[in-house]
């Protein structure tokens, strides 16, 4: 093996590692003070069930910004094996690292879970006396698709799924790393294509209960196909940045090169455009019917000072970032392909609380920067997460039989 290829290159940062707790106990603090900022602040300018209400919502929505990218991670890594592709070779051991987050991220949901049992309605409030609800909300109930104890069953259910699949994955790629035995990749390929069936509908499902069951008497067909665009290009921010970090510390050079971070653009820039399309067809559809048990989710999202960050979506989630990622100079400079992954997360960030927060009433200031705070605590645990799970794992699978040919990947000019 040439020197260029020195397995100290493909090593975590020794500074890295030393970082695992520190972020941890950030992302606690922030957590904590999030907390603060969303409980008593808002207790101060209303009820105690108000304020709770929102620290809920918050809480949820910052924990759904994390989690979509970690289940990006996971189809990333299912969707390279069923299509046998090589030149991701060399970045798929970050994917691997961010999905084997997942079992840390069911600790993650265990508060929701522990509210819905101590009876409170936040942030689900379905988890009330029936006699309250809707007809439709009360029929839900009656079959037991949303009462705490089935709604625990399927959570507990999509989190044992998605272990499996990450860890079964996962294995298969350490065993790689001692044997080069090709058998695993056959393994992979083998169960690549089950796994992305039971991944859509699990992902579609936990979109439902977890997120669209806020507003239990409303539905749409394609809000987990919302949900997993959007984590989509998270993944793909994440993992442009995490690369790039890995790169100016010195690690990675001679195995993620330009080509792949266009790559990784072009991905990033396709889940724009497909977010954006299932966004506006699925408003479309309801603003074109205008039955009022269809278009009232969007009410709740246009009124109180949400409606502002409703409109700015546009321009965040689409126009600008479309225009300023079109182009493919772009994607290959290292600058402006880390400016647009750093813009993505935030409005990944801001997506997730247009799905959750107004649900929890009108928006005030102090408030809003606890659930801020929330959000960036709750970033700084994910990557404690990730570094964890790295910390004594090469970055990359030097014995995968599919790496020569992402050391020699280029892009075709036209």
């Amino acid at each position: 093996m040439s020197s260029k290829y020195d397995l100290e290159t493909i090593e975590l940062p020794a500074k890295w590692k030393s970082l695992k707790p520190i972020f941890f106990a950030v992302g606690l603090i922030l957590l904590a003070g999030g907390a603060f900022l969303s409980l008593f602040a808002r207790g101060a300018e209303g009820s105690t069930d108000s304020a709770f209400k929102f620290f809920m919502h918050s809480y949820l929505a910052n924990f759904m910004f994390v989690m979509t990218i970690a289940l990006g991670a996971l189809f990333f890594i299912l969707i390279q094996f069923v299509s046998r592709a090589g030149w991701s070779t060399s970045i798929r051991r970050i994917a691997e690292l961010i999905m084997t987050t997942i079992p840390f991220l069911a600790l993650m949901f265990i508060p929701i879970i522990a509210i819905l049992f101590a009876n409170y309605n936040a942030p689900y409030e379905w988890n009330v006396p029936a006699e309250v609800h809707s007809s439709v909300v009360k029929a839900k109930i009656d079959i037991g698709y949303l009462t705490k104890e089935w709604f625990s069953i399927r959570a507990v259910s999509y989190f044992v799924l998605w272990i499996a699949m990450a860890f079964y994955f996962f294995g298969h790629s350490r065993k790689q790393d001692e044997t080069g035995d090709i058998e695993h990749s056959l393994a992979r390929q083998k169960w690549a294509g089950p796994c992305i069936m039971v991944f859509a509908l699990s992902v579609s499902f936990a979109a439902f209960d977890w997120v669209m069951s806020i507003d239990a008497d409303w539905f749409s067909t394609i809000f987990g196909v919302y949900v997993f665009a959007a984590g989509m290009m998270a993944f793909f921010a994440t993992t442009i940045l995490i690369s790039m970090a890995l790169q100016n510390a010195g690690k990675l050079q001679a195995f993620v090169n330009v080509e792949h971070f266009h790559d990784m653009g072009k991905f990033m820039f396709g889940f724009i455009m497909f977010w954006s399309y299932i966004a506006f067809s699925q408003l479309l559809l309801y603003w074109y019917g205008n039955i009022p048990e269809e278009t009232f989710w969007y009410q709740v999202r246009l009124k109180d000072g949400w409606q502002y960050l409703a409109y700015a979506l546009i321009p965040l989630h689409f126009a600008i970032p479309f225009l300023g990622t079109l182009s493919r100079h772009v994607r290959r400079h290292r600058l402006g392909l880390t400016f647009w992954a750093a813009w993505a997360i935030a409005v990944h960030w801001l997506d997730m609380t247009f799905l959750v927060m107004p649900n929890a009433g009108a928006p005030s200031l102090v408030p809003i920067l606890g659930h801020l705070l929330g959000g960036l605590g709750m970033l700084f645990v994910f990557l404690s997460f990730f570094l964890v799970r790295a910390s004594n794992v090469p970055l990359v699978p030097m014995k995968d039989p599919r790496l020569p040919e992402a050391l020699t990947y280029a892009n075709p000019l036209l």
